[in-house]
């Protein structure tokens, strides 16, 4: 945690201007019991990133405030997806084993060309993959 002092000198962003943010809703830093203002790590690279639009690009504070939480909004849904993903991920793979290791009877690995099933009574052994025509199944197809 920063004083207001301390991210002043970080930043190069006057204390004014630092608390002029705050009363505009683009920072909240958090507040001691005394009522001194204490910034996070998070709170320095957001007020750097004010500055950079403010100063750099010409944004005003009320564009700056939709940038920052689209920019949120962004940060939230790419959590979501790669949660989701890897949900999928965990689904997909647990389908795949469970065709390749015999919770589907007559189902044998082919290497590239994915699952093949065998002729019944015949099993496995000796049995060369099968043509599409003959039942070649892609694994992420569904049975």
């Amino acid at each position: 945690m920063y004083s207001i002092g301390a991210v002043a000198r970080l930043t190069g962003i006057h204390q004014q201007t630092i608390r002029q943010y705050e009363k505009l809703g683009l920072l909240e830093p958090r507040r001691t019991p005394g009522g001194t203002r204490m910034f996070s790590l998070r709170d320095v690279e957001r007020l750097q990133a004010i500055a950079c639009l403010t100063q750099d690009m010409g944004v005003n504070p009320a564009g700056v405030e939709l940038i920052l939480r689209m920019r949120e909004r962004e940060r939230q849904l790419i959590a979501l997806i790669r949660e989701l993903f890897s949900h999928v991920d965990d689904v997909a793979r647990a389908r795949f084993e469970s065709l390749l290791f015999g919770s589907e009877p007559g189902l044998i690995p082919t290497g590239q060309t994915g699952l093949a099933r065998t002729e019944q009574g015949r099993g496995s052994a000796g049995v060369s993959p099968a043509s599409p025509e003959r039942g070649v199944r892609s694994p992420n197809l569904k049975s």
